[in-house]
């Protein structure tokens, strides 16, 4: 086989966006670079671009899982094409950005990619099948679809058999930061901290900012914006785990702008006016 390289290259996320628990999400302009090179000396060697080892154990090597995963859906009587990877890690693993989304989409994309190229005799999946399945691997769609696609994305499964999902604009009078702390949470362990039931009262408040997000996306009104990134699913139980994000998340309100936690945290996007966006970020 003749040598043949590829990018893909893939935007952070962040999930949520305040009250969208698991089915909203963000594409960032951060991004992961996956360079898969196929050839018939490929056996699998991934490191940095620079040629260090990757910062995981194999075990949670998530291109290669995904990657693995798409064959056995899709190619199930075909072994996985070997590759040769190369990775440019711009985003913070474990920091709520979805650095492990993007592994996730630039496996089952290059799967997909050598399915195209080099097993031209199986037919390929659908758009729909293919975004089902790749919103599977990580069992809500809230930063595998954004990252996909790119944008503002609600995304969520109906009865388990199908994926649903639209894109939207977002307004561009908000300017939005991304503040990264220097910690790292598992998101498994994040959600460990979440309650295993919620009042009517409390699921009713979310229902409301998350059509207040809607109204927002309409009127591109800041002070709705403030209202619709309000939550009590989740962010209240994680947003404690990190000493500097009470205090921050308080400043950021005093300064008239609003934040929302990043997927389980610790990052925070931060929300404020284009107008005001120097100043913002000169006191953040």
């Amino acid at each position: 086989m003749k040598k043949q390289r590829y990018l893909i290259r893939v935007p952070g996320t962040s999930a949520n966006l305040g009250p969208g628990f698991d089915i909203m999400g963000l594409a960032v302009n951060v991004y992961n670079q996956f360079f898969f090179e196929f050839s018939d000396k490929s056996a699998y060697k991934t490191q940095l671009v620079d040629g260090r080892p990757v910062p995981f154990e194999p075990s949670d090597d998530l291109v290669w899982e995904s990657y693995k995963r798409y064959f056995s859906i899709f190619l199930p009587n075909q072994e996985p094409l070997p590759y040769d990877l190369s990775m440019d890690l711009n985003l913070p693993l474990k920091g709520g950005l979805g650095s492990s989304a993007s592994a996730v989409v630039a496996g089952f994309s290059a799967a997909r990619l050598a399915h195209k190229k080099f097993y031209k005799s199986d037919k390929l999946p659908d758009e729909n099948l293919f975004l089902y399945e790749l919103a599977e691997v990580e069992g809500h769609a809230d930063n595998t679809i954004p990252a996909y696609m790119g944008g503002l994305v609600l995304a969520y499964f109906i009865e388990r058999k199908r994926l649903h999902f639209f894109k939207k604009k977002l307004p561009t009078n908000v300017s939005i930061f991304i503040f990264i702390p220097n910690i790292e949470i598992e998101t498994s362990a994040s959600r460990r901290t979440l309650p295993v039931s919620y009042s009517t009262k409390d699921v009713i408040y979310n229902m409301a900012r998350v059509a207040t997000w809607f109204e927002f996306l309409g009127t591109k009104r800041f002070s709705h914006l403030r209202l619709a990134v309000k939550d009590k699913l989740h962010t209240p139980y994680r947003i404690t785990k990190h000493p500097v994000l009470p205090k921050l998340s308080e400043f950021i309100e005093k300064l008239g702008g609003c934040y929302s936690l990043s997927g389980s945290g610790p990052s925070l996007l931060l929300y404020c006016k284009k107008s005001e966006e120097e100043k913002f970020h000169k006191e953040v």
